[in-house]
């Protein structure tokens, strides 16, 4: 799953705008955990301090399906999955499926991740997205559930069934093979074991993607849609499918594939994805007019959807205007992006902006 991670990062516009400065500790480990929490046993209770949205879930009921995702307000890829998990929570509702989002409490005395910037990205994103969020002022419930099933690295989500048993441990945008038959009670270990290979198939899948051979990699991609339909919803393949269709000169075929995703986009009301969009338009957007008009309304869309407060959408805006050419917004945007940054942040904002005072959008 490594080649889906670092293509997913594509996703995340200016990466320092979700850092902070040296003392903040991630929850991250250089070991993976023991395992002691697997598929097949029941789940650790889930300790809750607050509800930000949805009715508290106080106890697994049996004969109920449960979703539990770890996440966080830095991670871009569980930002960028959290619409698909939004779409899925609606399908699913009337069968008796909750999802719930689960943040902790950053480790350490300066954490980013705390209920201040839990709660209002929940107040702004969550009536969105539509499915129940969770806080801990503590790791305790993390522990329980990911150190105890060996996992380091998020998004992560647990499948609770109906007979009150993990089904499924693994990466959110696999329950698109997962729910079906959980939800239908019929989830067996096989199906696992097909997971498995289905994991195989998507790593060769973006390994083509990365090769210089860009006909390959649109026809990997394209089986594997074809054979696993509903991959189609996955957020981690829009930005590389736009850029090998670009690779491929065929520029009206990236147009009508941005132009459907912004259309998803902003019923999702997504500044993630459309910020996608935006940047890898982006280095065929000054010489193609058509491009340049999809990369804008792109990123204008993104930027009000995340507020003008919001840096990643300054900073993604700046550079989009940057790129076609149109220098004085691109240092206005720069200029607000730098008031934007928190006291951590400013130093390498700055340093990011300087690059609009040159006469070009060479890099």
């Amino acid at each position: 799953m490594r080649t889906l991670l670092m293509t997913a990062a594509i996703l995340c516009v200016a990466a320092f705008a979700q850092a902070d400065d040296k003392k903040n500790t991630r929850p991250a480990d250089d070991k993976k955990p023991a395992q002691t929490l697997k598929v097949g046993d029941a789940p650790p209770p889930l300790k809750v301090d607050k509800w930000l949205q949805g009715d508290p879930v106080t106890k697994f009921e049996p004969g109920k399906v449960y979703v539990v995702e770890f996440w966080a307000t830095w991670c871009g890829p569980c930002i960028a999955i959290m619409p698909h998990v939004g779409e899925m929570q609606a399908q699913y509702r009337d069968k008796g499926v909750t999802f719930i989002g689960f943040s902790a409490k950053d480790p350490g005395d300066q954490p980013s991740n705390n209920l201040e910037s839990v709660s209002a990205f929940v107040k702004k994103r969550g009536p969105h997205l539509g499915y129940t969020f969770a806080y801990s002022d503590n790791r305790k419930t993390y522990e329980a559930w990911m150190n105890a099933a060996g996992q380091n690295g998020i998004p992560c989500s647990f499948v609770i069934d109906k007979a009150g048993k993990i089904a499924y441990i693994g990466h959110p945008m696999f329950l698109d093979f997962v729910m079906p038959k959980v939800a239908a009670g019929t989830w067996t270990e096989k199906d696992m074991d097909k997971l498995h290979d289905v994991e195989k198939e998507i790593d060769g899948a973006f390994e083509a993607m990365n090769n210089p051979d860009t006909q390959a990699g649109l026809k990997a991609l394209s089986d594997l849609e074809r054979k696993y339909p509903a991959l189609s919803g996955i957020p981690y393949f829009v930005a590389p499918k736009i850029g090998m269709l670009l690779k491929a000169k065929k520029f009206d075929d990236a147009k009508k594939f941005a132009e459907k995703t912004i259309v998803k986009a902003k019923e999702q009301q997504d500044p993630v994805a459309l910020a996608g969009v935006s940047q890898a338009l982006l280095p065929h957007a000054k010489e193609n007019k058509k491009l340049g008009e999809v990369a804008r309304k792109a990123a204008e869309t993104s930027l009000k959807y995340a507020g003008d407060k919001d840096l990643s959408a300054l900073i993604n805006m700046a550079n989009t205007c940057f790129a076609l050419g149109d220098k004085a917004k691109a240092k206005e945007y720069g200029a607000k992006a730098v008031a934007a940054a928190t006291p951590a942040q400013r130093k390498s904002v700055e340093e990011y902006v300087k690059k609009y005072e040159k006469e070009d959008d060479s890099q």
